[in-house]
Parts: structure tokens; sequence; C-alpha cells
């Protein structure tokens, strides 16, 4: 149910329409609520004509044709409806209408207090027909098809010239067979049908079997809506299109279409922005427990932290009881004596010297002052000509953990080379088995 007041003008009086209900009103009445008015005039001269030049004089070179050819009676204001540009001119959609009706619409639609959006059925029969589309509809007893392909628009219309069904029948009949090549060609799944006004379900009945015959099958049909006019039941797209076809088709300055338009979404909105708060508040909630969790683990953490900074201090100043030192002293001087086994010592000289090198002599230095390291010094003779095997033998040294440092040799032979060495660490070779 559409919660629009829509407005109706034709020929015959005024229709406003409201929920499911229609009721004759008299005319120009003094509105306190927002409306769609609908121009729905028999008499109002509607075609598509192809120009040359600039589209942007649409409107002039319309209006000069239309005075010129005397189509309306009187000065007459043009209303563009769709306009396509075309090599070297352009194409429109167009209705011509009173100025006089014209200026007594705008000026009646801005007296009201609330929005008042004009719009023209001709306007409501192209929205949203797009290319190699077509719509047909009925509009009390004039029958309207427009269509739109790659060659351009094409529009027609015929009205049924009596009262009886064989005139709605023939006004059909004309319709179809102007228009029968473009709409076989579009076939049924391209055409819309509806009927935007009509009191009598024999004349849609009528003018829907002519289209669809044309098309071989039937064509889509528009969500209408029933109204009740008087006790009659109607069924109608009047509400529905009026509605979806006002912020495009409204004859209103463009401030007004957009001011009724945000009026529309102010609902929506509202409804959006509350459940967009309430999802906010939620996830703000749990981001606080999250928060109060994490606060809680981190002060734990902290507790047992200090705890065991407490105990590590504890341990750290207790003191070694007095009867403990001689039994350290006595470890101490196990572990150097494991350090620089002599016999571990010299396998790993033995091993790492080769052929080239002689080792004359290997002595266990005394620690010297507050020194606690103990040293091997080592005395050799390298072959003539094998250098290179020193530095070999030293490289190897080094990598078995152990640190050299060059001394003058005691004996001054050639080749003879003096060297102490430190145990770095517990080298590899040099722990008693």
């Amino acid at each position: 149910m559409s919660a629009e007041h829509v407005y109706r003008i034709a020929t015959t009086g005024w229709l406003h329409c409201h929920g499911h209900q229609v009721e004759e009103v008299p005319a120009w009445p003094r509105l306190t609520h927002s409306a769609l008015v609908v121009l729905d005039l028999d008499d109002v001269f509607t075609d598509v004509w192809r120009f040359e030049g600039k589209s942007e004089y649409a409107a002039a070179l319309i209006e000069k044709r239309v005075r010129t050819e005397g189509l309306v009676e009187g000065a007459a204001h043009i209303v563009v409806h769709r306009l396509v540009k075309l090599p070297r001119g352009f194409q429109a959609f167009f209705s011509a209408i009173s100025l006089e009706l014209w200026q007594r619409c705008t000026q009646w639609a801005q007296e009201q207090a609330d929005h008042c959006l004009v719009m023209m059925a001709t306007g409501l029969l192209c929205h949203n027909v797009g290319t190699d589309q077509a719509r047909v509809m009925l509009s009390q007893r004039r029958l309207m098809c427009f269509a739109q392909t790659e060659a351009g628009m094409v529009f027609g219309a015929t009205q049924a010239l009596g009262s009886g069904p064989a005139a709605m029948a023939s006004a059909a009949k004309v319709l179809t067979a102007n228009h029968n090549a473009l709409l076989t060609r579009l076939g049924p799944e391209a055409v819309e049908w509806g009927v935007l006004w009509s009191t009598q379900t024999s004349d849609s009945d009528t003018c829907l079997e002519a289209v669809r015959s044309v098309l071989g099958g039937a064509p889509l049909a528009m969500p209408d809506q029933e109204l009740v006019l008087a006790g009659e039941r109607v069924h109608t797209v009047l509400p529905a299109l009026a509605r979806e076809a006002a912020g495009r088709h409204a004859l209103n300055p463009s401030l007004e279409r957009v001011a009724w338009r945000a009026e529309r979404w102010v609902a929506p909105i509202t409804v959006v922005t509350a459940l967009v708060g309430l999802v906010l508040a939620i996830v703000g909630v749990m981001v606080g427990q999250m928060a109060e969790q994490q606060r809680t683990a981190g002060l734990n953490q902290r507790s047992e932290l200090t705890a065991l900074q407490d105990r590590i201090q504890a341990v750290a100043t207790v003191e070694a009881p007095l009867k403990l030192l001689p039994v350290a002293e006595f470890s101490r001087a196990m572990d150097d004596g494991a350090r620089h086994d002599p016999v571990a010592f010299l396998a790993l000289l033995k091993a790492a010297s080769g052929r080239d090198i002689h080792i004359q002599r290997v002595r266990l230095e005394a620690a010297v002052g507050q020194a606690r390291s103990r040293a091997f010094r080592v005395d050799g003779v390298v072959a003539p000509g094998a250098s290179t095997a020193v530095t070999r033998w030293v490289s190897q040294m080094v990598a078995a953990g152990w640190t050299l440092k060059a001394v003058d040799p005691t004996y001054p032979v050639p080749g003879a080379f003096s060297y102490e060495l430190v145990a770095a660490a517990t080298a590899s070779g040099n722990v008693k088995p």
C-alpha cells in the first residue's frame, strides 16, 4: 500500500489516490500534505521528433515547430521527457502543454505548504525504458506505446472514438498495426504492459489481447495496485509508477525534487542509524569486557613476576656456608685440571702437527699474579719450505677451542716457533677421559 498522496489531473476532473481509496476532489485544492500530481490529459500533443543541431536548443526548436504547425492553441510550454543524441543532431520525446495550464500548475504547486511534485503521464510512459525495450500503457480510452532501439525512439498513441468495446478494439488494432514490425522484433520479453488508469476491465483485456497477438506471447506485466473508487475496483500502476519516477520526471525545480527525495530517505536513514548505533554499543561493551579481561590478566602476570623476582632476590642473597668453601675450592681445582689435561692436549697436538711440524717441548705454565688462567707453552720447529703448516696448525688449534699467543722461540734455530695456548672454554681434546 502506498503512503503517498497521488493526484491524477484528467480532462474529466481530479482524482485523489491514497492507500487503497480513490475519491474525486475539486480542481486546484489546498493541500496539507506532500503530493505527487500527474497530468493525464487527452489534448496534450506528444511525439518524437528529430532535429539537426545542438541538443541544448531542443525546447526552443520544438516550440517553434509546434507554433508554426499550429499543433497547440495559443502559446505552448515544451516538456522534454527524453533526449537522445544522434549523428549530426538529436531526437526528442516531448509533450507540448498549454502555457496557461503550465503556469497555473507550477504556481499552484509552489503555493502548497508541503512538497508537491508535478509530472506528466507521458513522462511515466518512458520511465526506465531501456534500449531495445518498449512499454504499452492504457490511460482511460487512450492507448500509448513508447520504444527505444539503437536507431532511436518511437512513440505512438490512439484514442478510442466511441464508448463501446468495439471502439477500444479498433484503437488497439490501429496502434499494434502501426508498430507491428517493431513489437514483433522485440518480443514479449522486452515489452511491458500496464494500465495507468481505466475503470473498464474490458478495455484493459481488449488492449492486452491485441498486444499479445502481435508479440506472440504475454508481455511483462507492470506491478499494479487495486484501488476502490465509488464502490468500483480499479487496477492501476499510477501510484507505484509516479512514486518511482518522481525524482527524475517531476517538472519542479531540481532543488524541490532533491528535497522531496531527501524527505523520503529520513525514515530509512533513521532506522539504519539506530541499527548502527546498536551495533556500535554492543561492540563497545564487548571491547570493554575484553579490555577488562586483559587488564586482569596483566595484573595477575605482574603479581607472578613480582613473586618470582622476590624469590630470585632471596636466593641471590644467601651466603654459602663456611664449611662448603674448601669443597668449592677443590671443585675449581678439579675443573682446572680437567681443562688442562696434558695427555689429551698432547694427543690434540699430535693430530694437528702432521709431518711438517716437530713439537720439541710442551710445558704447563703456572698462573701469574691475579690471573687464574693457566696456559700451555708449545715449542716447535717447522720443516723448511713448509711455513704454511704453522698457519694450518694454528687454525686447527683455534678451531679446537684454544686461544694462541705467539712468544719468542726458545730455540734459535731455523723454523723455530713458540706459542702460549689458553683454553677459551672446555676445548675438545683436553678433557680427561
